[in-house]
């Protein structure tokens, strides 16, 4: 299996760090399936990054974080707020840690860049989609290539609009 990406190991981290210490918790508060976590918390174990109980009941383990892991996180997330994913669940781990490890400034700039990446990647999307949808009418290949770019065109507009509006929601989050 290759490795995970870095935003959800250093996402694992932090949650670690927040109190989700089995993969249970992981799995019931940030939904997180214990298919994604294990790996990630052998990986992270073997590196000395957290530190697990001894088996408990049904081989019940809860995690804690190290020195080490503290150090890596902090020094590691403002990395990822360089990246431009389009992935979904990317975008919304790095979100969760620059909203939950830095300053409001950081989250705000981190998600209007990316719902700009967003909009542009869109737009590359938008225009592959114009350029083919005279010869989707053929039903050849370039038809599901028009429907793919289309798809992929609309969500991309949408993720960026739902990104801004968490950006409005999270700043919310901070006044109260």
């Amino acid at each position: 299996m290759p490795p995970t990406s870095p935003d959800l190991e250093l996402f694992i981290l932090a949650l670690i760090q927040r109190g989700c210490a089995t993969p249970y918790d992981m799995k019931a508060k940030a939904g997180i399936s214990v298919g994604s976590s294990a790996p990630v918390l052998e990986r992270h174990e073997k590196a000395a990054l957290i530190k697990g109980s001894d088996p408990g009941i049904r081989d019940r383990r809860e995690f804690t974080i190290t020195k080490t892991g503290i150090s890596t996180l902090e020094k590691k997330w403002r990395d990822l707020l360089a990246t431009r994913p389009t992935d979904s669940d990317a975008v919304l781990r790095i979100t969760y840690l620059a909203w939950a490890l830095g300053r409001e400034n950081v989250v705000t700039e981190f998600i209007e860049a990316t719902a700009v990446t967003l909009q542009n990647t869109a737009a590359t999307r938008r225009a592959e989609a114009n350029q083919l949808e005279p010869m989707a009418s053929g039903l050849g290949g370039e038809a599901f290539r028009w429907l793919k770019s289309s798809f992929e065109a609309a969500r991309l507009e949408a993720q960026s609009k739902a990104l801004k509006e968490l950006g409005k929601q999270i700043r919310k989050q901070k006044k109260k």
